[in-house]
């Protein structure tokens, strides 16, 4: 199989110097055992795992990783937005994400409640054959919403808010003997 091409990410400094300064305010304010290293980790686990279910169909297995309007909006995409291809070419393995990165961390309080929204953009690129040892590159773009709730009596994790399916496409086409 070839070897998937590398992306460059030219991150909006702006905007990357801001996700940063709010990861710290929520280790420092929030949330002392957060970070940042770690949920990217687990992010990158969640999005493979919700492309698998994707793939697979079993969209009962979205029960607990995701908020109920996510749920809705993800089966939507699956019966009629992505083609039975696309559901088929979607499931990532973390190797094939190039990039997961922040571009937003926003903070709500009102009243007791408290939470904290983190929105990454996931882009993947991977091989899949399409017989006689020919292969197409594969690019699966992703936004995705992690929230977590973080009143007293909530539980200490992060759920998918929202999972929006940006491109799921063959890009291009490569023979076995090229690497």
């Amino acid at each position: 199989m070839p070897k998937t091409p590398d992306l460059i990410y030219m991150p909006h400094v702006i905007r990357w110097i801001k996700s940063k300064l709010r990861f710290k305010y929520l280790k420092k304010i929030w949330d002392p055992e957060f970070s940042e290293g770690a949920f990217i980790y687990g992010s990158t686990r969640a999005v493979c795992r919700i492309t698998e279910i994707i793939s697979n169909g079993n969209t009962e297995e979205l029960e607990g990783l995701m908020t109920d309007s996510a749920k809705i909006k993800l089966q939507d995409d699956i019966n009629y937005r992505l083609t039975p291809t696309q559901r088929k070419l979607i499931v990532l393995r973390p190797e094939d994400i190039k990039i997961l990165v922040p571009i937003s961390v926003s903070f709500n309080k009102e009243g007791v409640g408290k939470t904290c929204k983190v929105n990454l953009r996931v882009l993947a690129l991977k091989w899949h054959e399409v017989g006689n040892e020919n292969y197409k590159l594969v690019l699966v773009a992703l936004q995705t919403e992690f929230l977590r709730d973080y009143a007293k009596t909530a539980p200490r994790e992060w759920n998918i808010s929202g999972f929006s399916i940006l491109e799921c496409a063959m890009l291009s086409e490569a023979n076995r003997t090229e690497t």
